[in-house]
């Protein structure tokens, strides 16, 4: 037996078997990817709805570790509270079985008709593309499962190899530890499975040993959410935490009983390798069952266990870069964000334009505000940038193109504000001040520019195009107030001072460009850009 055959095989198989998953995972989170968001921000009402939200995700990502970090992703940027994570965590578990469910299926013989079949929609029908990757990734899957398997035969004659494992499964929770390792390694129990049911349809490994391995593989997923979690908010750290636990309660609630667990399997009927997959689905049924009921009681621990802390506010609070490999939490994040920089201006900086006329220290605070705002605009366009360079489905690069557009009106309309906190500061370097008229006059401006803010930011923040509308007809209208504005002024309130008339007709100009931010981000909703 030459052992760097075997090893090369073996290796070259879980390659294009990690690569298949990758593929296959793409082309369902591409078709997918915008109902998937609807459906888990409108189920996750309760913990029961919440684990059959888990089921679905885990089952289009095709990954229980792809799909916990994408939980731990939308949990950081708000979107599902701690505890409704709970449950989305518990069935996303469930949901990835139907992966090792479909590996289990002989059909290895036939990866290459998936493979072409696969490769001809995805290079001839390019409104299918992403059917045809999912095809193209499983039949990847079951060709990088034919040489795992393949690569086994020869180890079976090998006395060493056989020895080595006998001595092993004198001590079963090295299965345990082996296979924990190494799924939070390559970051997919599926390909642990997988590797499990080649040793097994040898005749490698017993039923029993490949038990344990399962229960591994379902420990060694915690290791990529925890990693995702870290630079994440408290909430998102409690999910990942909540998540290692759930899996650690599983695998002690088992261990006893595994004996008699693996005298029951073949009641169930199938091969050796269906054996492996129902184990493997009966663990995560029983755990998800055993421990939801005692969600929210898991959630208040988890606090308990991670209390908050008084800490500096965070410039950037729900953008994390891991997001980055799932483009549509890491788009929802971005809009958080923008949301968050929509409330600082609208509460920091506008409804300070009038009281800063007369006030240095409130001036002071808003020119702060704008650098708060300013990181917050290169933090979310890196973010975007870094998610535009993703395979994007049409939907979501559209909704990156808005929210780049909507960053960059942002960023102006509060560059707008910080100005003018250099032309008041006109007045008084020559010690002028606004008429009572003037003043009155600006105010009257202000609030109309106000109001259609306000009006922006609630059509973009949700998704209201007749909002929106409203926003575009008020300019004509606000437009010629500003125009009548001037006229009065330049015939009836005019200073005598050419500085105050200088302040007061640049107020008006940049009252007016904030307007037209407002007028940009309705119609960037619109799709007018």
């Amino acid at each position: 037996m030459n052992w760097i055959e075997v090893s090369i095989q073996l290796l070259g198989g879980l390659a294009i078997f990690l690569y298949g998953m990758h593929v296959a995972s793409e082309g369902l989170r591409t078709s997918s990817s915008y109902q998937l968001n609807l459906f888990l921000r409108k189920v996750t009402k309760n913990q029961w709805y919440g684990a059959l939200a888990g089921i679905v995700l885990a089952a289009i990502l095709q990954s229980s570790t792809a799909a916990t970090v994408m939980i731990v992703g939308f949990v950081n940027a708000g979107l599902i509270s701690l505890r409704r994570a709970m449950g989305v965590l518990l069935g996303s578990a469930v949901g990835t079985t139907l992966t090792v469910q479909l590996i289990a299926f002989a059909i290895t013989d036939y990866a290459l008709v998936f493979v072409i079949l696969g490769m001809l929609l995805f290079l001839f029908d390019s409104k299918r593309r992403s059917y045809g990757s999912i095809v193209l990734g499983f039949g990847f899957v079951f060709f990088g499962l034919g040489l795992m398997t393949g690569a086994m035969e020869p180890l079976q004659s090998s006395e060493w190899f056989r020895e080595s494992l006998v001595m092993i499964a004198e001590y079963p929770l090295l299965f345990v530890l082996v296979a924990a390792v190494f799924t939070g390694i390559i970051q997919n129990s599926a390909a642990t499975i997988a590797l499990t049911l080649a040793l097994t349809s040898s005749g490698l490994i017993s039923l029993e040993a490949a038990v344990y391995t399962v229960y591994g593989a379902n420990l060694g997923t915690v290791v990529t959410a925890m990693i995702a979690s870290l630079k994440a908010s408290k909430d998102a750290q409690r999910a990942a935490i909540a998540h290692a636990f759930f899996k650690a309660i599983g695998v002690l609630v088992f261990l006893p009983f595994t004996s008699l667990f693996v005298q029951a399997l073949p009641l169930l009927g199938g091969d050796i390798e269906r054996q492996i997959a129902n184990a493997h689905t009966i663990f995560n049924i029983v755990n998800m069952l055993l421990l939801l009921p005692f969600c929210n009681r898991f959630a208040d621990w988890m606090v308990q266990l991670l209390p908050e802390k008084t800490e500096p506010a965070k410039d950037v609070k729900y953008i994390d870069r891991d997001s980055v490999q799932f483009p549509s939490v890491g788009l929802l994040q971005a809009r958080k964000e923008l949301e968050r920089a929509a409330g600082k201006i609208r509460n920091h900086m506008l409804p300070y334009m009038i009281s800063m006329i007369q006030d240095e220290k409130i001036r002071e605070a808003v020119v702060a505000e704008e650098k708060v705002i300013d990181h917050l605009y290169k933090a979310t366009y890196h973010h975007l940038q870094r998610l535009m360079e993703q395979n994007l489905n049409d939907r979501e690069s559209e909704e990156a193109l808005k929210l780049l557009y909507f960053n960059n009106d942002m960023e102006r309309m509060a560059n707008t504000v910080k100005d003018m906190t250099r032309t008041i500061a006109k007045l008084d370097h020559g010690g002028k001040r606004l008429s009572e008229w003037e003043r009155a006059k600006v105010t009257e401006l202000y609030e109309e520019v106000m109001k259609s803010f306000d009006d922006a930011i609630q059509g973009f923040r949700d998704q209201d195009a007749e909002v929106a509308i409203r926003v575009i007809h008020s300019n004509p209208k606000i437009l010629r107030m500003e125009r009548e504005l001037r006229y009065q002024h330049f015939y009836q309130g005019a200073s005598e001072s050419s500085t105050v008339s200088v302040v007061f007709s640049d107020l008006m100009t940049s009252m007016l460009r904030i307007h037209q931010h407002s007028v940009n981000i309705s119609h960037t909703l619109l799709g007018m850009v």
